[in-house]
């Protein structure tokens, strides 16, 4: 039958010859089986299995036209596994594929961590030598810069590679902000650009997960830092408490070159950089998941070479679920503010 792939027809299997000889033989005189259907099932000149079917009713025959219905059962059910088989297989390659992009992605933006420590240890190597303070503290301050994008890298890839839910408690986002605040200040002056606040001191606690929450605001702050011009730079970071949606709004407005429209609606995907090597693409797909692990809901305007908005909503209730979908566009749903330019009545 596999040799000459071809179906069988047997009306007595106990006197058939085929079946003469062996354990095969002897199973089917013990089990005493009269008519016998066994079909090849074939998928691409390959034989895949077998559809046998038997009985033991001495008066029962099967027919040449119930053969045929097996055989085109079994035609059907080759091509169903087959399909499983290359549904499976190209699974297996699309993973393969992604993996072997998030390395790519993942070696450009690390290879530039390393290099600028290397650099910086090179200086502060130069100033031991001389004994020169002022050279050792600049190469440290190169160091020391690399080693807070390798230590960024690190927790955002593992909060994006891990599912968790929220730990959540009441928190002050006002201490949470201004923390973050501090943090960055560093690398605004730097770049000499103005990071402007304006945080209410009304708003209440709003149970979130600390840490998530804090990555969040990190993220997108950095990010809006990173996108403007040195020099000309200007960040306006804005929070208040919305009482007729029971959210905290969070506004990080940058007058930065804006993001190109063919971009917008891929700037949370994972590892898409408009930075190209000097970013890993994974801060706001982090803050986006973060704020999605909230129930909450994140928004981008972004208008070509006048900047960009990214408002953060986060509900009081977390119950309640806002969905990040549809949330890229030019404006604000609802006339809100221009980019670069908080809102203010959030």
């Amino acid at each position: 039958m596999i040799s000459n792939r071809e179906g069988i027809l047997c009306t007595n299997a106990m006197s058939d010859a085929r079946f003469a000889g062996g354990a095969q033989s002897d199973s089917i005189h013990a089990m005493g089986l009269q008519s016998v259907i066994c079909v090849p099932m074939i998928a691409r000149e390959a034989v895949l299995g077998v559809i046998y079917v038997d009985c033991a009713m001495a008066k029962h025959v099967y027919t040449e036209e119930q053969l045929r219905l097996v055989a085109s059962i079994a035609q059907m059910a080759a091509l169903a596994v087959e399909d499983a088989r290359l549904v499976k297989e190209r699974v297996r390659t699309e993973r393969l594929a992604a993996a072997g992009e998030t390395v790519a992605t993942l070696s450009h933006y690390i290879k530039n961590i390393l290099q600028g420590m290397k650099g910086g240890s090179d200086v502060v190597t130069l100033g031991l030598r001389g004994s020169n303070l002022s050279t050792v503290e600049q190469g440290w301050q190169i160091v020391d810069r690399n080693l807070d994008k390798i230590y960024s890298l690190t927790m955002n890839m593992l909060a994006f590679a891990k599912r968790r839910e929220p730990r959540l408690a009441p928190v002050q986002l006002k201490s949470l902000i201004q923390d973050v605040l501090k943090l960055v200040q560093r690398r605004a002056d730097e770049k000499g650009v103005q990071l402007n606040s304006e945080i209410s001191d009304t708003m209440p606690p709003v149970v979130v997960d600390e840490n998530g929450i804090h990555q969040v605001v990190m993220n997108i702050v950095v990010n809006a830092i990173d996108a403007v011009e040195r020099t000309t730079g200007v960040v306006n970071v804005k929070a208040d408490f919305d009482p007729s949606r029971q959210a905290a709004i969070l506004n990080v407005g940058d007058n930065g070159p804006g993001i190109p429209e063919e971009a917008r609606e891929k700037i949370f995907d994972a590892f898409y950089s408009t930075k190209g090597h000097g970013g890993t693409g994974l801060g706001l797909a982090v803050a986006k998941k973060i704020v999605d692990e909230h129930l909450g809901k994140i928004e981008i305007a972004s208008v070509t070479n006048h900047g960009t908005l990214i408002r953060v909503i986060l509900p009081a209730d977390p119950k309640k679920r806002l969905h990040s979908d549809g949330t890229h566009g030019p404006a604000m749903p609802g006339g809100g503010p221009g980019p670069g330019q908080p809102d203010e009545d959030a």
